[in-house]
C-alpha cells in the first residue's frame, strides 16, 4: 500500500496539516476521520491505515501537534486551543475534503474530541470509534488542581533524534519497529540545539482544560450513531480502577454503546493495529449499507 500524501488547509489564519490515504477510493465508500491523542500526531495512525487500503482515510494533525503545531502554524493559548476550535477544525477539514458522514475515530484525548464532535454535531458522522479515552468526566474523579498534577508530567527534551526514537521505543516496547519513526520525527522540532515536542506546556494546559471540562456523561447519552468503545486493560491499578468504574457508568447511561476490552497498554492502535482496523472497517461497512437493508434482512 502506498504511503499517505500530505495536505494543508488554512482556517482562521491557522495552517492545518493532514495525511490522506486512498484518496481515489469510490465516493460511496464511507470515509474515516482519524484524531490522534495528546502529544501525538497524524502518523500515529500509519499502522492502522495500512490495514484499511480500501477506504479513504484522513488523519489530522490537531492544533499544537505535528506539522500543524510547528511555528508559525500554532495559534496563541489558551483561546486558540479551546475545544470549540478543535471541533471547528475537524468539521472544516471534513467539509473541505468532501468527507460525507465519516466514521470518526479518536484515541485518548483525541477520543474525547471525537466524542464531542459526534455528539454535538448531529448528522455529521455515521459512526464513532472511541479508543481508550476517559470514559467518564475527569471532573467526577478529581479537582482541576489535582488533574494538572496527574496529567502534566514534565515535557521531554532530547539532544538528538536517536534519543527521541529511543524514548518512543521504550513507550511502545515490544511492538516497536522502524515503521514508527515517521511518527517520532513528526512530534518533535528544534529548540536551539535540542529537540522538543511540538506540543508546548502552555498549549497542553489549555487542551487539558478542555478535556477536564468536557461533559462526558451528557455526550454519551446524546449519541445517535453506532458507537464502539475500545478500552485497554494494561494500565496501572489506579487507572484500571477508573476505567472499570467508567465502563460500569457507560453501561448505565449509554447501554447501546458496544464496549470491547483489550489486554494491551494504552496505545491500542500501535499494539494491535489489525484488530483496530477490523473494528473501523466493520463500522464503515455498516454505514455504507443501503437504506432499509437491515429491515429487509429481518423479513
Amino acid at each position: 500500500m502506498p504511503g499517505p500524501r500530505d495536505g494543508w488547509l488554512q482556517r482562521g489564519g491557522i495552517d492545518l496539516h493532514y495525511l490522506e490515504w486512498n484518496h481515489q477510493v469510490e465516493a460511496d465508500s464511507a470515509p474515516v476521520l482519524l484524531l490522534h491523542g495528546l502529544s501525538s500526531n497524524a502518523h500515529y495512525w500509519d499502522r492502522v491505515a495500512t490495514r484499511l487500503d480500501g477506504r479513504r482515510l484522513i488523519a489530522l494533525d490537531q492544533r499544537g501537534h505535528g506539522l500543524t503545531g510547528r511555528p508559525p502554524h500554532a495559534p496563541s493559548a489558551p483561546g486558540g486551543f479551546a475545544m470549540e476550535e478543535l471541533l471547528s477544525d475537524a468539521t472544516f477539514v471534513a467539509e473541505s475534503l468532501g468527507l460525507q458522514r465519516p466514521v470518526v475515530v479518536g484515541h485518548s484525548w483525541g477520543a474525547t474530541v471525537a466524542l464531542e464532535l459526534v455528539a454535538r454535531n448531529r448528522g455529521f458522522a455515521s459512526a464513532l470509534v472511541f479508543i481508550d479515552g476517559p470514559v467518564q468526566g475527569a471532573a467526577n474523579l478529581f479537582s482541576w488542581d489535582e488533574a494538572q498534577q496527574i496529567m502534566q508530567p514534565a515535557l521531554p527534551r532530547y539532544s538528538s533524534l536517536a534519543e527521541a526514537v529511543a524514548d518512543a521505543r521504550r513507550d511502545f516496547d515490544p511492538s516497536w519497529n522502524d515503521d514508527l519513526e515517521p511518527y517520532v520525527m513528526a512530534r518533535v522540532m528544534l529548540d536551539g540545539v535540542d529537540l522538543v515536542l511540538t506540543l508546548t506546556s502552555e498549549a497542553r494546559l489549555a487542551l487539558l482544560r478542555g478535556l477536564y471540562d468536557s461533559p462526558v456523561d451528557q455526550l454519551w447519552a446524546s449519541l445517535d450513531v453506532p458507537t464502539k468503545a475500545l478500552i485497554a486493560r494494561g494500565d496501572s491499578p489506579r487507572i484500571s480502577s477508573w476505567k472499570e468504574k467508567g465502563g460500569k457508568r457507560l453501561r448505565q447511561i449509554a447501554p447501546e454503546v458496544e464496549v470491547r476490552w483489550f489486554d494491551t497498554p494504552h496505545d491500542i492502535p500501535i499494539f494491535v493495529p489489525a484488530e483496530v482496523a477490523e473494528v473501523i472497517e466493520a463500522a464503515a461497512e455498516r454505514t455504507s449499507e443501503p437504506a432499509g437493508s437491515e429491515a429487509a434482512a429481518g423479513q
